[in-house]
């Protein structure tokens, strides 16, 4: 029963993370041609975590009932 509740938590986290990164995604896109590349590494980065993101999720879903 704990580990359920640790997964369900755990899966709460990430979730709240997705919304964090789109927000940051949805801000960038507007920039449009303004972004600079700094701005455009960060973008990269956030890419590459959403794929780890959904891998864990995937994988704490299976876990899960």
């Amino acid at each position: 029963m704990e580990a359920n509740i640790s997964s369900e938590l755990k899966i709460a986290d990430l979730t709240a993370e997705i919304d964090t990164i789109h927000f940051a995604n949805s801000l960038y896109w507007r920039r449009g041609e303004a972004v600079n590349p700094e701005d455009r590494i960060e973008y990269y980065r956030r890419q590459e975590r959403l794929d780890e993101i959904r891998a864990e999720l995937a994988q704490l879903r299976r876990i899960s009932p």
